[in-house]
């Protein structure tokens, strides 16, 4: 069987050094949208257009392996041809050096273009608050954790209603579960069956800064291996002191796990003026496809989401009132998803031009480690 490989960088050689060692599959092309490649080659293979593929080499070629970091989110535009099938491998693939099944057709890391469950909007990626306080308390921390109250969070019963009713509209690619710290949460197994069996085919991450993970059960890791979860860990410094730990109970367990850089610093960028182009704060923003859902809304970022917290805490007078009602039944989700991606909001004129802050745990947080 014939294989295209659309994607030159190192997820696209990642996986091609994985298919040069099996028997059943041969690459025959790089697909690349720079054309500068174009005629090129990558170790003897040679490199072509999308539209070459289409026009010339579609007979020469049984499947597109998709190999780029959230490749499903451009899925409409890549995906023109009825013929081929395209299969889109998971960020989780090259994050995690996972190997792929040999019967590629077969790998549940693969979404293919022909999936029914591929009948409705896809949505790239969603993620919600399972718990809003944490045991770090990071400086500057995106979500505002350090101002929450221990055990605050949506309640377990609203969480699985949200979800199951976005569920209904659209396929979320990607859900994230996190913090605060979400292993925090003592429920979490809970959350954990619900969500797969809410979204049978979406990859899910359970974000952690990982200091909780060796003290974790047994049935708990027994849960995130039977359910398929990744464990995404950011490497800060506490975290770092424990790293040989972490990934050896990961491992012992068989556990799917992804350990993030080290993180040296934050950057801040509440800019408390409102004054922020909004078109430059959305090219610029670190989360503008961070889509968060809380409480009966879809929000485009954390700090539309939370935002609010914050201004409250330091006794500000802004409020956001954004996010989309997932409950408005005049919802057009096809739209909704584009404008997610690229639309700013309200909450954009609050998001100035960043500044870095070496990390460390704050406490008792200033103002200041938020504001530019």
């Amino acid at each position: 069987m014939k294989i295209a490989i659309r994607g030159t960088g190192r997820f696209g050689q990642f996986i091609a050094n994985q298919i040069r060692r099996n028997n059943k599959y041969t690459i025959a092309f790089f697909i690349d949208s720079n054309a500068d490649l174009w005629g090129k080659n990558v170790d003897g293979i040679p490199i072509i257009s999308s539209d070459d593929l289409q026009n010339k080499y579609q007979n020469d070629v049984n499947i597109v392996l998709v190999a780029y970091m959230n490749s499903i989110e451009n899925f409409y535009e890549i995906v023109k041809s009825k013929t081929l099938k395209y299969g889109f491998i998971r960020n989780r693939v090259f994050e995690a050096k996972l190997q792929l099944k040999e019967d590629l057709l077969q790998d549940t890391n693969i979404v293919w273009s022909n999936a029914p469950y591929l009948n409705k909007p896809i949505l790239r990626s969603l993620e919600t608050n399972i718990v809003d306080d944490c045991n770090l308390n990071c400086r500057g921390c995106s979500h505002f954790s350090n101002l929450f109250e221990h055990g605050s969070g949506v309640p377990f019963e609203i969480f699985c209603k949200d979800l199951a009713k976005v569920s209904e509209h659209v396929y979320i690619h990607q859900f994230n579960m996190l913090g605060g710290e979400a292993i925090l949460n003592d429920r979490i197994i809970e959350y954990i069956e619900f969500t797969r069996e809410t979204l049978p085919h979406s990859e899910i991450e359970l974000i952690s800064n990982g200091l909780l993970i060796p003290k974790q059960s047994e049935a708990f890791f027994e849960c995130c291996r039977k359910n398929d979860i990744t464990i995404s860990i950011s490497g800060y410094k506490p975290t770092l002191l424990i790293q040989d730990e972490i990934c050896k109970v990961l491992e012992r367990y068989n556990i799917t796990y992804i350990f993030r850089k080290d993180v040296t610093e934050f950057g801040k960028n509440i800019d408390l003026s409102g004054s922020a182009d909004i078109y430059e704060a959305v090219k610029r923003c670190r989360e503008n496809k961070c889509h968060f859902l809380r409480y009966g809304k879809i929000y485009k970022c954390p700090f539309e989401a939370l935002g609010n917290k914050f201004f409250s805490h330091y006794g500000l007078d802004i409020r956001f009132d954004g996010g989309t009602d997932i409950y408005d039944l005049d919802i057009n989700w096809e739209e909704l998803i584009s404008k997610l991606y690229s639309d700013p909001i309200d909450a954009c004129k609050y998001c100035g031009k960043e500044e870095k802050i070496a990390w460390g745990v704050s406490n008792h947080p200033s103002i200041d480690d938020w504001t530019i």
